[in-house]
């Protein structure tokens, strides 16, 4: 039976998080909101090197004991400035060192997915035992889908990873932004898949 994943829903200018298992997916949540499962917690994943997505990843990382692990695309994005966009929000990258992860890597019950185009390290979580799927900024609800217009970012990569993930079997949608879709969320894939040709 798989592990229940866990919306800790994003505050602000903030991302999502999620807690699956041993897994915190994405850190930029108060210490006080993650602090319940800080016993369970092994591994940080990034799914992308923003500032919205891993502001509190040092604090977390010694909070829970754990690794941090991020793309290896966007492993640089971790202590640089202008790549990480921690100054729109008047602060430094974090400084911090993760494992790079890289396609078909396994973090718990998940593989990882390649799919570049919002940043070039942009990853994604899947499991196929039930279809989830940790999107990050890679794709959202109803068709949405990631900017490309920020350092790194590529429109025809991100073209050529929706359709990757359009191949998959994806029952639930958990999204750097905006609300899960828990069932039934191959529909916003597909949208999205035929939104995003249409821009850039």
């Amino acid at each position: 039976m798989s592990e229940p994943i866990r919306w800790l829903r994003e505050i602000g200018w903030r991302s999502n998080s999620y807690v699956c298992g041993s897994i915190l997916v994405d850190a930029s949540q108060p210490v006080t909101t993650v602090a319940p499962y800080k016993d369970q917690i092994e591994t940080i994943v990034l799914t992308h090197g923003h500032y919205d997505h891993m502001a509190n990843v040092r604090a977390l990382a010694d909070l829970c004991n754990a690794e941090v692990c991020v793309g290896a695309g966007d492993l640089t994005f971790l202590s640089d400035d202008s790549l990480c966009l921690s100054t729109h929000f008047g602060e430094h990258a974090p400084g911090i060192s993760a494992t790079p992860l890289n396609n078909g890597d396994r973090v718990g019950e998940f593989v990882v997915i390649n799919t570049p185009g919002h940043t070039r390290g942009s990853i994604c979580l899947y499991r196929e035992e039930d279809g989830a799927l940790i999107a990050g900024d890679t794709l959202f609800p109803h068709g949405s889908f990631g900017r490309t217009d920020l350092p790194t970012g590529n429109h025809a990569d991100l073209i050529a990873s929706v359709n990757r993930l359009a191949e998959l079997r994806i029952e639930s949608l958990w999204c750097g932004h905006d609300m899960p879709v828990p069932s039934g969320a191959m529909r916003d894939v597909l949208l999205s898949q035929a939104e995003v040709p249409k821009y850039g």
